[in-house]
């Protein structure tokens, strides 16, 4: 996957997460979910991120973007679960992905690096042959990913024979 530039006030480079970008995940991941720190101490929570994170790549079923400053740290992210299908006659290498936590700090808005993350996801999801790209997003963050193409799931699945899905909340 190439990696890409933004230019702005300091550079920023696109590139896939790797392993090493656990803490740096972990600390936006921390930072985009503010609201929820009472429910587990930072240092715990950076710990078991760590943990989850290795697992997603050893996994092989998690792909990360990341947005990296010219002076190091992080400043974005965006993650994508693939889904795999039950195969098919015809069909053994089915999947679809689901995109979420994408997040850019707040002195990095603006300048198209959100923009530059889901475009990195989206080549990552082409490259692996999904058959499509799913998001939950916000009320806030839906102009986004309707930028980047994404179009309700009524919008997409319009004939008799092409239902959208259902879904049970546990």
């Amino acid at each position: 996957m190439a990696t890409s530039v933004v230019r702005g006030s300091d550079d920023v480079r696109i590139r896939a997460a790797e392993r090493g970008d656990a803490a740096e995940l972990g600390r936006l991941r921390w930072d985009f979910r503010e609201h929820e720190h009472e429910r587990q101490p930072r240092d715990d929570f950076l710990g078991s991120f760590d943990t989850w994170w290795a697992g997603a790549v050893e996994s092989g079923n998690w792909v990360a973007a990341v947005a990296e400053s010219t002076q190091g740290p992080l400043v974005g992210s965006i993650f994508m679960e693939c889904v795999h299908k039950v195969p098919t006659p015809g069909g053994i290498h089915r999947a679809w992905g689901y995109v979420t936590n994408s997040y850019v700090e707040s002195g990095s808005r603006g300048r198209g690096v959100g923009r530059r993350l889901i475009s990195h996801l989206v080549d990552a999801g082409r490259a692996r042959d999904l058959e499509f790209l799913i998001v939950w997003p916000s009320t806030e963050a839906m102009s986004f990913y309707a930028r980047a193409g994404f179009r309700s799931v009524s919008a997409v699945h319009a004939g008799d024979d092409d239902e959208p899905p259902l879904e049970l909340v546990l």
